[in-house]
């Protein structure tokens, strides 16, 4: 009875390990803001293109990244996706996975479930719109971190067959001068684009992303100055949809 009693403990041990794995995984996607993607979460896509059976006729965009990416501060029909499609012109799907606060490093730990799912193989173009980096600063882990998880997420779309445009991340007003001049490296690695994405977006290098004016003025920035309003996404969509036209099929 006790040799029985021990091993019961035994396989209780293993049952409650098993748990709290499964738990961690659990807790890291809710955090991340992470659901299954599904076409219906984006009402940025061509009406006719926003379905599961993408047509051929229809080219695939994912949104992915942080809270620019998911439009955080624009009013309705406002946010990046949404502006994006707007200057493009293209008939497309469009999906947001991105969510507010993600760090790369939880993109790529989210790869396989939030955007694998999402490619289309008769789509006339898959292409992933990838913006972040900045809270990867923000909880501590330095340029070279940072951008060696990018590259390593860029050869995963990659191998799968997807084009990626990543962005450069503009000012944060509310960091230390050492976060700062991390999220300056970490600009200057995207730019110099040793991970090979397809184009590089240069939003940190206009301007009006960098004029502190604009942190106060509502038209352009939100009361906590560092997200976008509707007229800093139009800009921002402007010179995402210039980036991402090169890659696209005629």
């Amino acid at each position: 009875m006790r040799a029985s009693g021990h091993r019961h403990c035994a396989v209780s041990r293993v049952s409650m390990g098993r748990f709290a794995t499964c738990l961690a995984a659990v807790v890291l996607m809710l955090c991340s803001g992470s659901v299954s993607a599904q076409p219906a979460r984006s009402d940025a896509s061509t009406a006719e293109c926003h379905t599961t059976n993408v047509p051929v006729s229809c080219g695939n965009f994912v949104f992915d990244g942080d809270s620019i990416s998911l439009g955080v501060g624009a009013s309705d029909g406002h946010g990046l996706d949404a502006r994006f499609m707007q200057e493009l012109h293209q008939r497309a799907r469009v999906v947001n996975v991105a969510a507010g606060g993600r760090p790369v490093y939880h993109c790529l730990v989210l790869f396989h479930n939030n955007v694998m799912p999402l490619f289309v193989p008769q789509a006339r173009f898959n292409v992933i719109l990838f913006h972040a980096g900045d809270n990867d600063v923000n909880q501590g882990r330095d340029a070279d971190q940072t951008y060696a998880t990018f590259a390593r997420y860029v050869a995963d779309a990659h191998a799968q067959g997807w084009k990626v445009v990543v962005s450069t991340e503009f000012p944060r007003p509310d960091f230390s001068p050492d976060k700062q001049a991390a999220l300056l490296e970490y600009n200057r690695r995207v730019r110099m684009n040793a991970a090979g994405a397809d184009a590089v977006v240069d939003f940190a290098a206009d301007p009006r992303m960098g004029d502190p004016a604009a942190r106060d003025d509502p038209a352009r920035f939100t009361r906590d100055r560092v997200h976008p309003s509707d007229g800093c996404y139009t800009i921002l969509g402007q010179l995402l949809a210039a980036g991402a036209q090169p890659l696209l099929p005629p």
